[in-house]
């Protein structure tokens, strides 16, 4: 694994020399005139790149690099060789990772809605046949090529009774409803809202455009405001039944998420998610190939094993646990409360 750091390619000759002289000293103690320079020949064949290697003791009041009675050793840090000196006098003490055990007085802390809320997606999961009947932008009343906040657009639709002011969506994703094909959910992303200021007829009315969150499109879906009340304390709990899901898809623009981004799952109510659970963000374990178990097959056995790609799950590693927050019926979204490392698609949600 050190080679490559202790034995660089020599570009001059196209040949790998070594940087630390062959049976360098496991420490040397400075003495009366030494330099680092002087010192650092003591290790490397090239005492002149000593300052790539040097690591100067943090134990220097006055700013000095040694003093007489160091002693300079090799030392692998991250991985790196480096020369560093300890002062003589100075013993070091090596601590060691060790768990700490704290009184718990609740399963799962409560969580102040203000510090997470900023995190929560305005996105919205509607059912196929729900999205197809509403309302649509048919067309801007003026000649601009982009529709924005203050300008007025005809729509067209089924309009509910006595509602005059309208969530404007576009789809982003269609996901199939793995228990009935017929059925799909569709994930909604939040433009803007308008309400209605004229009516032209039975089916047409005019709307003028409140607020948009980016730029409005013919086609784009005029849905009723979705009640979404939360307390001012969360307080998570477990969910009541066995859960497992996945993550399916993530509400910022990158593939990956972290602490306080919020994620998409596949499990709701039907599956007895409720909001305030928290469940276990786990990756799927390393697929590797059983050379032992294969080896003790026939050999049909082997071929078929290796045609078909047999492999062994190694165990699921927990990255996070997430929050959940809106609940619909087949789907859910989350808000990643801890995480040592970002979630990605295709991660599993389980109980904690």
């Amino acid at each position: 694994m050190f080679s490559c750091l202790l034995m660089p390619l020599d570009a001059a000759n196209g040949q790998v020399s070594p940087v630390f002289v062959r049976d360098y000293p496991q420490s040397y103690i400075v003495q009366n005139g030494d330099t680092i320079a002087q010192i650092a020949g003591q290790f490397l064949e090239d005492p002149s790149q000593w300052s790539e290697f040097w690591l100067p003791t943090p134990y220097r009041e006055d700013g000095s690099q040694l003093s007489v009675g160091d002693v300079v050793r090799v030392e692998f840090i991250n991985g790196r060789a480096r020369l560093v000196a300890q002062r003589g006098n100075i013993q070091l003490e090596r601590l060691e990772p060790q768990m700490r055990e704290i009184a718990v007085t609740s399963a799962i802390p409560a969580i102040p809605l203000d510090e997470i809320q900023s995190a929560f997606t305005k996105n919205r999961i509607v059912d196929q046949q729900y999205y197809d009947s509403a309302p649509y932008i048919v067309s801007p009343m003026s000649k601009n090529l982009v529709i924005g906040t203050g300008d007025q657009v005809y729509a067209r639709g089924d309009w509910p009774s006595e509602v005059t002011t309208f969530d404007i969506y576009r789809e982003v994703t269609t996901f199939p409803d793995p228990d009935d094909n017929r059925n799909s959910s569709m994930e909604l992303i939040t433009v803007g809202t308008a309400r209605v200021v004229g009516e032209e007829s039975d089916d047409v009315k005019r709307l003028q455009i409140s607020a948009s969150d980016s730029e409005i499109k013919i086609g784009d879906r005029l849905l009723t405001t979705e009640e979404v009340r939360f307390d001012s304390i969360i307080y998570p709990t477990e969910p009541n039944r066995e859960i497992f899901g996945r993550v399916i898809a993530m509400t910022n623009t990158e593939r990956m998420a972290s602490q306080l981004d919020s994620v998409l799952i596949s499990v709701g109510s039907r599956d007895g998610l409720e909001i305030g659970n928290v469940l276990a963000l786990k990756q799927t374990g390393e697929q590797v190939v059983d050379d032992t178990g294969r080896g003790r097959m026939s050999l049909l056995g082997r071929i078929f094993a290796s045609v078909t790609n047999q492999t062994v799950e190694m165990t699921r590693q927990e990255v996070g646990t997430l929050l959940v927050y809106r609940v619909f019926e087949n789907l859910s979204y989350g808000v990643i409360l801890t995480s040592s490392e970002p979630a990605r698609l295709g991660d599993m949600v389980v109980n904690p």
